[in-house]
């Protein structure tokens, strides 16, 4: 299997890509020169989005939405691999089941995109912007 153009979320790495930046790192990157290589790597969203306060979550992930819309970051054809430690739930809001404290928490990535993620294939699916 390999990476789909878009940005793929996955719950085990589809391929080793030369570059790999920490969720955080990507957004600022993304909202201050916009560039990414042809295919990059991003870990720990699902880290970034769990600390973010419950009550701010959903203004939290419109913002990223909003880098993500803004950056022109997909001029070209591109393939960002989002790896998440959790498993992946096509629902009414696509979101990342992740386990903390015991607990499950569902966390709402796929507002993340334009597009609700599609799955290609178990643990993998892929948006567009």
């Amino acid at each position: 299997m390999s990476l789909n153009a878009g940005y793929n979320l996955v719950t085990d790495r589809i391929e080793d890509t030369k570059e790999e930046l920490p969720a955080l790192a990507f957004f600022r990157r993304l909202a201050t020169d916009g560039s990414l290589p042809p295919r990059l790597t991003v870990t720990g969203l699902e880290d970034l989005l769990h600390e973010t306060d419950e009550d701010e979550l959903n203004e939290g992930v419109r913002e990223l939405r909003d880098v993500l819309r803004e950056s022109g970051s997909f001029r070209g054809p591109k393939a960002v691999q989002f790896v998440f430690d959790g498993d992946l739930v096509d629902d009414d809001v696509f979101t990342v089941r992740i386990e903390r404290g015991g607990d499950a928490v569902y966390l709402p990535v796929g507002n993340l995109f334009v597009e609700e993620p599609r799955v290609v294939g178990p643990g993998h699916a892929v948006a567009r912007k």
